[in-house]
């Protein structure tokens, strides 16, 4: 089985996405929340179910969209023995079909996994970093049972999952059992199968009941359909009834009708005097504001003392105004002035800080430039000597990084002698155990027996055990040469091995290299020795350089580079000659504004103010200016609305005598002699209107019924016939009251017989308990095939599981480590593996890095062993964050090597992954969007 495309609906992040996945290795590229993980759980919640909404500690994430209304999508599996299938899985439905669309039964996806459930397959075909890293907790006695329990492919958890399933279905029926629940539900069965066999024999009585039911039920009918006779002619005596009461009342209104008079009146007329009288009374309200605004207007213009005064000096303002603008040019240009002689003050006393000088010693002279080149030369020395040095230091230290070089070269030979001599050793253990002793063992025995039967048979006369003897102790003798010239071969082999010359080569080597080490030390110490006199030379020109630097007026701390480069003392006397002229201009601009105050005297005089600075002055001088403009404004304003409201008064006068005459054109068309009268005749009008529409709803209301209520003498009449109809409903209720007793008795008597035993309610039941026992069935064969499968399946395993796995984890394990590790030996007692030196190693004995890549030979080696049996994709999360380059490199060819034959999903954020695999092999999630969300709706749908 392999995973050949994901269509997500909904699940997490992902939201209408699709992958399409490699058939046989597929990375996964992406950092932290890029959707590895959610992609993980979504391929788990499809094929074994979404997690539990229960709220438990550590509860498993669902990953429920936000964004999406469907929750779950589909997984497209290829090379199953059904072929090619889709399964389908959301909140509301689950369903595997075939791409054809052929339903199959959703069982047929446990057969597709071959009885695995979650727990199972993360157990054998999921593992990340977790699981490496638990290695490390494990004691070094535990180490070699953990790897054998996955040595021998971990059969054990798939049969006890199977002694489960058939402890569970043992439980629900047993052939000979009686207290099973399942045997319980067959034995309930058959007893209603003989009940209703029973009850269908004696159904006689039963039909008799039936028949007279259904004649009493005729009976009941036939009066139930006299009364409702009656009760409708009832309704309609009492329809008739109500409307008697509206024929009254019609005729009321006709009398009242027939009294009135209507007056012609135009429907606009009425709402034409109202408004005109509304009109005339705004208007007059009007006028009387007006007057009373004109009136407040002249109090107003009264209390405007300043008015007259902004009036007669026009001129003198607009002079103010002019002058006050000039005077601010004025004074931003002495303002300006005054931070710029303060900038020269500051710059002079900054330039006196930053040069370290002191301005009193200090002066621009002939001789001050003769001691500027004295310094020059004393810090062009310096400068030279410091050349030098750097010069001395960079040889010194290329003489440093050789030495280093011939250091390290002398460690790595030292390094590889000493792995030479550690051979020799091994090889002189191992010569030792060849050449040992007990290998004249069977010769001295062959000797010994010899000697000793000839000296038993010396004085015989059988000359027989004599030769006899004499040849084992030939046999013995040539034994032992033969024993001998070979360890002397071993012996010969050993002092001419090449690792003896090499050995010595390499010491001759490692003395070169010290000696070309110690003839660079040499040189560092000389040039060690020439900077020491260089820095030496450096310290005598600074000493001159201070006793300089105080002669021409400076600090003895200051820096010579910036005096003789930037010449601090002349850029502060050139600063000095600038504050002079600035100080002139100052008092230029100072006796302006001196001017400009006698020229506003006379607006200060009517206008005084505190604050005598120009500033304030020109402030108040346009404060001044505004409050008069306002005013002036304010009095234009008022004289414009005092015209404004005598014209208002005139057109509303105006208005008032063409409203009356509108009002005196409205009365005499309706012949009215006043308002009052008016109102009254269409008060009158509106009564008509209104017994009019009454008389139109009562003869609405009494359609259909007019020629009966002509006829009616009085309401006294009605009533006695309705009274003679009540007689007849009662007296046909009571004839139908014992057909309806009697009707009721035979139901009775009929449930009872139901309720005893009758053959609808046996067959309702037979049919509850049969779809019992279907469900309780389905349920028990599902775990019975679900056992037998794995039975199956590990049946063959189960005979032999090591060799053949034993085979590919040897193989795969000696891929990871380069060849320096060749075997595995897994037997009952425990694991071990071994070195290409022949050395076995306990796991406890080797380091974190080959642990791991233990753990992963014996997993994937268990995985393609069990392909026979149950063939799953393996989905690995970052499990090789810690290996390192090489490790990881090897790590990746044996997956491509693995995914030949079995599926493999990388989950990584890993660079040296990507790079390691093709693009068709990659999806960066980073980058995924959402672009097949029409395709996958359209499918959907």
């Amino acid at each position: 089985m392999k995973i050949k495309t994901l269509d997500i609906y909904g699940y997490g992040k992902w939201v209408n996405q699709r992958f399409e996945i490699n058939e046989h290795l597929q990375l996964f590229y992406g950092k932290n929340e890029a959707g590895k993980s959610t992609l993980q759980s979504f391929i788990r919640s499809i094929l074994f179910g979404f997690p539990t909404r229960r709220r438990k500690v550590n509860q498993v994430n669902r990953y429920e969209p936000h964004h999406s209304d469907v929750y779950g999508g589909r997984i497209r599996l290829i090379d199953t023995q059904f072929g090619t299938v889709w399964v389908e899985r959301t909140s509301k439905i689950f369903r595997v079909y075939q791409e054809d669309g052929t339903e199959l039964d959703p069982s047929t996806l446990d057969q597709i996994l071959g009885g695995l459930d979650e727990t199972l397959f993360d157990n054998f075909y999921a593992f990340n970093l977790q699981n490496l890293q638990e290695l490390s907790n494990i004691d070094a006695d535990q180490l070699s049972d953990y790897f054998l329990s996955i040595g021998t492919v971990g059969s054990d958890k798939f049969l006890q999952i199977a002694k489960t399933f058939e402890k569970q279905t043992d439980d629900l029926y047993r052939p000979q059992a009686s207290n099973r629940p399942l045997n319980q539900l067959l034995n309930e069965y058959d007893s209603l199968a003989a009940r209703l066999e029973a009850v269908m024999k004696n159904m006689s009585r039963y039909n008799t009941l039936v028949e007279q039911q259904k004649e009493q039920e005729s009976i009941v009918n036939e009066i139930n359909q006299e009364i409702n006779q009656i009760e409708q002619d009832n309704r309609a005596l009492d329809k008739l009834l109500g409307r008697y009461d509206i024929f009254i009342k019609d005729k009321t209104v006709m009398r009242e009708l027939d009294e009135l008079i209507y007056t012609p009146i135009e429907k606009e007329a009425v709402n034409e005097l109202e408004d005109s009288l509304r009109i005339n009374q705004q208007n007059q309200a009007s006028i009387i504001q007006l007057k009373e605004r004109i009136t407040h207007y002249n109090e107003e213009i009264n209390t405007l003392t300043r008015l007259n005064w902004a009036m007669n000096h026009q001129s003198e303002r607009r002079q103010w105004k002019v002058d006050a603008q000039k005077i601010k040019d004025v004074q931003s240009k002495l303002e300006q002035t005054l931070e710029r002689i303060e900038e020269q003050n500051q710059m002079m006393l900054q330039l006196a800080e930053r040069g370290q000088f002191y301005p009193a010693k200090i002066t621009q002279s002939t001789e001050y430039d003769e001691k500027l080149e004295e310094g020059l030369g004393i810090q062009a020395n310096i400068e030279e000597l410091k050349t030098q040095r750097e010069s001395v230091h960079g040889e010194r230290k290329a003489f440093l990084d050789h030495r280093k070089d011939q250091q390290n070269y002398t460690a790595i030979v030292r390094s590889q002698a000493a792995k030479l001599e550690n051979q020799r050793i091994n090889d002189e253990a191992k010569l030792m155990e060849q050449t040992s002793l007990k290998n004249y063992f069977l010769g001295f025995i062959f000797i010994l027996v010899g000697i000793f039967v000839v000296l038993l048979n010396f004085n015989s006369s059988n000359n027989m055990y004599m030769i006899i003897g004499g040849i084992l102790a030939v046999i013995g003798v040539v034994m032992s040469l033969i024993v001998f010239f070979k360890h002397r071969q071993l012996f010969k082999a050993f002092k001419e091995s090449p690792v003896v010359t090499k050995i010595a080569e390499l010491r001759e080597q490692e003395n070169q290299y010290k000696d070309q080490s110690n003839q660079l030390g040499i040189q560092i110490n000389h040039r060690d020795e020439i900077i020491r006199q260089i820095d030496a030379e450096i310290e005598n020109n600074i000493r001159d350089q201070k006793r300089w630097l105080v002669d021409i007026g400076f600090y003895p701390t200051a820096d010579s580079e910036i005096i003789l480069k930037t010449n601090p003392v002349k850029q502060y006397f050139e600063a000095k000659e600038k504050r002079a002229l600035l100080e002139v201009e100052k008092d230029k601009l100072t006796e302006q504004t001196e001017n400009w105050k006698m020229t506003i005297a006379e607006l200060l005089k009517r206008f005084p103010t505190k604050d005598e600075s120009i500033r304030s002055l020109i402030r108040h001088v346009e404060d001044v200016e505004v409050s008069l403009s306002r005013t002036e404004e304010r009095g234009n304003i008022i004289r414009e609305k005092i015209n404004s409201a005598e014209n208002s008064i005139k057109e509303f006068e105006e208005s008032i005598k063409q409203t009356n005459v509108k009002i005196q054109t409205i009365l005499e068309a309706s012949d009215s002699k006043n308002e009052m009268e008016f109102h009254q005749k269409v008060e009158v009008n509106q009564r008509i209107a209104e017994l009019e529409t009454k008389h139109k709803l009562y003869q609405e209301q009494m359609v259909g019924y007019e020629e009966a209520l002509e006829n009616v003498t009085n309401k006294q009449a009605l009533t006695l016939m309705m009274q003679k109809l009540d007689v007849q409903l009662t007296e046909a209720k009571e004839r139908l009251t014992p057909h309806q007793n009697e009707r009721a008795n035979l139901t009775v008597e009929i449930q009872q017989l139901e309720q005893d035993g009758s053959s609808q309610e046996l067959s309702q039941e037979l049919e509850n308990k049969k779809a019992e026992i279907k469900a309780m069935i389905t349920d028990w064969g599902r775990k019975r095939i679900a056992m037998n499968l794995i039975h199956l399946t590990l049946r063959q395993g189960l005979e032999n599981p090591v060799p053949e796995m034993n085979e590919l984890a040897n193989e795969i394990f000696a891929k990871l480590n380069y060849g320096r590790y060749t075997q595995i030996k897994l037997n009952k007692k425990g694991i071990k593996v071994k070195q290409f030196s022949d050395i076995l190693f306990e796991p406890h004995e080797l380091s974190q890095g080959t642990l791991e890549q233990l753990y992963v030979a014996l997993r994937l080696a268990f995985v393609r062993s069990a392909s026979g049996m149950v063939e799953m994709p393996i989905i690995i999360d970052d499990a090789f964050v810690n290996f390192d380059e090489f490790r990881k490199t090897s790590m990746y060819q044996v997956l491509e090597k693995v995914s030949e034959e079995t599926q493999v999903l990388f989950f990584t954020f890993d660079q040296q992954a990507k790079d390691s695999f093709k693009d068709e092999q990659r999806i960066d999630l980073s980058v995924t969007t959402n672009n097949t969300e029409k395709e996958i709706v359209e499918e959907r749908d």
